[in-house]
């Protein structure tokens, strides 16, 4: 395996402890977690800096991840590092928004989100936007039809008004701490540069992937496995979560029964006894969420069949389905959704996405800065996902039809069943 090869698994590795230390929720381990890990990434970043000082070899930067910052990227990280060397740091971060290259350039971001999306499969599959700066978002309500012929009258344009809303993006914070030994300051904006986009990123997907999938609406967007349905109870801001369907295998019949709860968006009735939706929508493909340990244990034994000729054929499905692992599903559940029609935005304020923090003072060598980004994020409508129980999910068998033959079940294998 090459450099850059085992300097990212070892990042893997050490952001999944930190992904586990979050979902435990024990605060010393979370904070040793992401210690580790951020001293991991230092600890590369280091090394890279001094095989780079005696080789001067700017192509096995390029090799490893390290980026060509533009004439903007490069002001601002210089001065990042000068603040950050000021005597005062909180006093000149502040003064740093003020400045022409105090605030973060769009483009850092725009390129922590596009590796995001790209090594992250639920990422790249759902209706994910990155809106910068903006604070709110106009998205299109997916309630009512707006296509209308004849004379555009009052109560047309009344409901072609309603039928878009705006997302406040504003009105959720992930925010994660990063520690900047001092003495990396000196490195330069480079390697800086590299140290701040890893760590951006993963604190971004530790909190946005546990949203998606099961955010509770409080203070984060709502996920998937939530129920969103028009005059749903919520409580304190969070959301219930939908009531399982269960789903025993995906031969066509069953799976085909399940597939239809998401063909319809969802019928409701509003004050003045309009009914909304119930129209059919259209699609191709579904996307299928579930954990490691129920992929192996049952989504795979589902979806694999021994072929005639002694091969496993796998990922049979009577409908094309995508399967994506997310840990952060309980076992026996899963989720089953068209991931275009649930819209994540996430964006960030003109104060600053990277400010100086005095929460945490663990090292006097060490100065801690707050990462913070805003983001919304809901789907559609109620019908646009399904909270499935899979804990009777059934290993796969094939059908065939042969005649003279008696009717047979074996799971797993080819199965003959008499024609008359």
């Amino acid at each position: 395996m090459s450099i850059l090869g085992n300097k990212k698994l070892k990042q893997q590795e050490v952001a999944s402890k930190m992904q586990a230390a979050l979902a435990g929720g024990n605060e010393e381990e979370i904070k040793q977690a992401w210690v580790e890990f951020q001293e991991s990434v230092v600890d590369d970043i280091k090394a890279d800096f001094l095989e780079y000082q005696i080789t001067q070899d700017k192509s096995i930067l390029a090799q490893r991840g390290y980026r060509q910052l533009t004439t903007a990227e490069e002001n601002y990280y210089k001065k990042f590092i000068e603040a950050s060397k000021s005597a005062n740091p909180q006093q000149a971060f502040a003064a740093l928004p003020g400045t022409p290259d105090g605030i973060m350039p769009e483009t850092i971001i725009e390129d922590v989100f596009r590796e995001l999306v790209e090594e992250h499969p639920l990422l790249d599959k759902i209706n994910f936007t990155y809106c910068k700066y903006l604070t709110k978002w106009i998205l299109n309500d997916h309630t009512i039809d707006t296509a209308v012929w004849g004379e555009l009258n009052s109560t047309i344009t009344k409901e072609i008004t309603s039928a878009f809303k705006i997302v406040d993006i504003t009105q959720n914070k992930l925010s994660a701490f990063a520690a900047i030994p001092l003495d990396m300051l000196d490195l330069g904006p480079t390697f800086l540069d590299s140290y701040i986009r890893t760590v951006l990123k993963d604190a971004l997907l530790c909190g946005l992937e546990k949203a998606i999938v099961a955010g509770t609406g409080k203070n984060q967007p709502v996920g998937l496995c939530k129920n969103v349905s028009h005059g749903v109870t919520v409580t304190g801001g969070v959301y219930p979560d939908k009531t399982k369907v269960a789903l025993t295998s995906f031969m066509p019949k069953e799976y085909g029964k399940v597939l239809a709860k998401l063909s319809k968006t969802e019928k409701w009735t509003d004050d003045n006894s309009k009914v909304h939706g119930g129209r059919t929508r259209k699609f191709s493909s579904v996307l299928f969420i579930c954990n490691q340990t129920d992929y192996l244990t049952k989504v795979m034994p589902a979806s694999t069949v021994l072929t005639v000729n002694g091969t496993f054929a796998q990922n049979v499905f009577p409908f094309p389905t995508d399967v994506v692992i997310s840990n952060e599903l309980a076992d026996n559940t899963a989720i089953l959704c068209l991931p275009a029609e649930y819209f994540m935005a996430i964006g960030g304020a003109k104060e600053g996405i990277i400010t100086y923090s005095d929460d945490y003072k663990f090292l006097e060598d060490l100065r801690y800065y707050k990462i913070k980004t805003y983001g919304a994020g809901k789907a559609n409508d109620d019908t646009v996902a399904l909270f499935l129980d899979i804990t009777n999910l059934e290993e796969a068998y094939v059908y065939t039809k042969v005649k003279g033959t008696v009717e047979s079940t074996v799971k797993g294998t080819v199965t003959t069943k008499a024609e008359s």
